[in-house]
């Protein structure tokens, strides 16, 4: 009989919260919840950079903010408002507008060798590259002596 009792538990459980997600998204449009996502982000390095791609479809370079804090992380800050708007004709009224906003933020921690002064970043069909070039190494010797003293 237990089982049979979790799994109408179970079901009431899930029944809940989908009840209360349908009426309060559907029948009370003003209160329908926003919907926040992060955009996809990839990161790699080579031996001369690391780089960032961030993929938001739709943005331009107005959309973004990126700077470096003062404990040295790199920010990268989205913010973007789109509305649609239909003309209707003087007999319809509006039942439903629809609008996007998106708002990121997200900081990165630098690496030691990253030379800040010389970040980059370019958009370019709503996916955003931030190039990190690394600082110059220099060439170590393989193989050497130590002297004793």
């Amino acid at each position: 009989m237990l089982p049979m009792f979790s799994n109408n538990y179970r079901n009431a459980m899930n029944f809940m919260p989908a009840f209360f997600n349908d009426f309060f998204n559907d029948s009370f449009p003003e209160m329908r919840q926003v919907h926040t996502t992060s955009p996809a982000i990839n990161v790699t390095e080579s031996d001369k950079d690391y780089k960032l791609d961030l993929a938001v479809p739709g943005t331009t370079k107005k959309d973004y903010h990126i700077n470096i804090t003062e404990d040295g992380n790199l920010m990268i800050s989205l913010e973007k408002e789109q509305k649609t708007e239909e003309k209707g004709d003087e007999k319809r009224r509006w039942l439903r507008r629809e609008f996007s906003y998106q708002k990121f933020s997200q900081a990165f921690t630098l690496p030691d060798d990253v030379e800040r002064e010389k970040i980059e970043a370019t958009v370019n069909d709503g996916v955003l590259t931030v190039v990190l070039p690394k600082k110059a190494q220099e060439a170590l010797p393989s193989s050497r002596q130590i002297e004793i003293k």
